[in-house]
């Protein structure tokens, strides 16, 4: 079914990566991830080719960097309107 190497999704939290290692546990088999070192049950995992998987990294860099950029825009407007424009030197 599953081998090392392979790259699959766990869908519940969308978490993707490439198997390392299996496990096995009271009758359950679990496949560790490399991204995370945690170990997903084999039945929540999905195969995906590597080229989807560099598409979602692509679309969720792009995604953060926009958030990031929203978020120092906001900071420097909130930054300017909350300065009186006063000189003053103090002291």
């Amino acid at each position: 079914m599953f081998k090392v190497g392979e790259t699959v999704r766990y869908g519940r939290t969308g978490t993707v990566g490439k198997i390392v290692t299996f496990s096995e546990e009271m009758g359950e088999t679990f496949a560790e991830l490399d991204i995370t070192g945690i170990y997903y049950r084999i039945d929540q995992l999905t195969v995906i080719k590597e080229e989807k998987r560099r598409e979602e990294k692509t679309r969720d860099s792009t995604r953060d960097f926009k958030e990031e950029q929203e978020k120092i825009r906001d900071m420097q407007e909130n930054a300017w309107r909350n300065t009186d424009q006063s000189c003053e030197g103090g002291g």
